[in-house]
């Protein structure tokens, strides 16, 4: 049964193995699940591919976006010649799959960590480098990059910094996901950076912090301010779905997805 919504009921997979196979796709449509974002190393294998394709194929369950590679080996910011070149051999290889498997979005870390103040400003300008020739084969492909919100010294850890960067990259084919959960310290801003995010807002990844790091908790554990946030997507007009990125209690797949289930009621009950 679906259950009343203003957004789909999404679900990350990767906290799901290195696996989308039958037995998943049967838990995630038992549960009701509307729409996944696949993990990139779920469908590196074209034989992977064509299975994932053939699960797809009926339509009951969306992929609404593809989630990269990201971290130390695969960042585009790096000031080191071969890292900076394995993230945009990555990232065009991101895109064909997306366009290969239909996926409308492609989720994108525009870096790796730590980034030092004294090199901030040279490593912003070697991402953005690497991202628009990504950019330029996603465009082709008619997808779309959202340029994830990071925390600690990530590139993209503020409102600030994530419209910088999209002045520069252009709102045509980049976007924002805003994951929720790395706001941390600035928990009390997440409702207001939606509303100022507007239509750059693109996708979302759903989970909750204590305030001091990251955690992808469920909603309702940590600090976040449900009602306000979801309040602020409704008024922008947020077309996406609610993409859980969750570490989730249970034994089995099934078990964390009726976890999810239950908190998504729950959620859809504060609209």
């Amino acid at each position: 049964m679906t259950i009343s919504s203003p957004f789909p009921f999404g679900v990350s997979l990767i906290f799901f193995g290195s696996e989308y196979d039958a037995a998943l796709h049967q838990d995630l449509l038992a549960a009701g699940v509307q729409t996944v974002e696949i993990n990139f190393m779920q469908v590196a294998a074209p034989g992977q591919r064509a299975a994932v394709r053939q699960l797809l194929a009926d339509g009951h369950l969306r992929a609404s976006s593809l989630h990269s590679l990201f971290g130390a080996k695969s960042d585009y910011s790096s000031l080191a010649a071969e890292t900076w070149q394995q993230a945009v051999a990555d990232g065009l290889q991101a895109v064909e799959i997306a366009a290969e498997l239909d996926i409308p979005i492609i989720v994108a870390h525009a870096s790796a960590e730590p980034i030092t103040a004294d090199e901030r400003s040279r490593r912003f300008e070697r991402a953005v480098e690497g991202l628009t020739v990504v950019g330029q084969r996603a465009k082709a492909a008619g997808r779309r990059i959202a340029i994830e919100y990071l925390p600690r010294t990530c590139l993209g850890n503020s409102l600030a910094e994530l419209n910088a960067l999209l002045d520069r990259l252009g709102d045509e084919t980049f976007g924002v996901c805003l994951d929720v959960n790395h706001l941390m310290g600035r928990y009390a801003e997440l409702a207001q950076t939606a509303r100022a995010l507007g239509p750059r807002l693109i996708a979302t990844h759903i989970s909750d912090c204590d305030a001091l790091d990251e955690k992808h908790w469920l909603p309702g554990k940590g600090v976040l301010d449900w009602p306000a946030l979801i309040q602020a997507l409704v008024a922008i007009g947020y077309p996406g779905p609610f993409t859980y990125e969750c570490e989730v209690p249970g034994s089995s797949p099934a078990e964390k997805l009726a976890c999810l289930r239950e908190n998504f009621t729950w959620l859809s009950g504060l609209a």
